[in-house]
């Protein structure tokens, strides 16, 4: 499988006119793809949306050769773990937004994999809750205090 998703994103990248280097892990059946170089930002995008854009057209690509779903986690140059500590020191500061002001707060809107991070981040937080709320793209997450009979 590692030599698939290789060859298949060698094929994607070489359309794009770019060789950088490729790394495959595999851990528990999801293949973590990291690749590094210079000058790829352009991979990566607007809040990581030509990132996300071409992991899934990695799986599909890899999905319509064998129908069978292969779950990728791609990542360019540190860039998820770059924006999950963005993403944690924010959710941060939203928390104390509400502790302080004693109301719920909307977050901007993020995709599902950052709310979910979200979500389990303010889960080590027993005092606040996280909702999804919204639809489509604009969908983003709700913190509040929790009700004291809520737990």
């Amino acid at each position: 499988m590692e030599k698939r998703i290789k060859e298949k994103l060698e094929e994607i990248l070489g359309f794009i006119g770019v060789s950088p280097s490729v790394n495959i892990e595999d851990q528990d059946s999801t293949f973590k793809v990291t690749i590094e170089g210079d000058d790829l930002s352009f991979l990566i995008g607007y809040r990581g949306e030509s990132l996300n854009a071409l992991q899934t057209l990695l799986g599909s690509m890899l999905f319509n050769e064998s129908d069978e779903w292969t779950h990728i986690i791609l990542d360019i140059n540190g860039y998820r773990n770059s924006r999950q500590d963005k993403i944690e020191d924010m959710t941060r500061n939203f928390i104390d937004r509400v502790r302080f002001h004693k109301s719920e707060v909307e977050m901007p809107t993020m995709n599902s994999f950052e709310r979910r991070q979200v979500h389990m981040f303010v889960s080590d937080y027993p005092d606040i809750l996280s909702e999804s709320a919204g639809e489509g793209r604009g969908r983003r997450v709700v913190l509040k205090l929790k009700d004291s009979d809520q737990e």
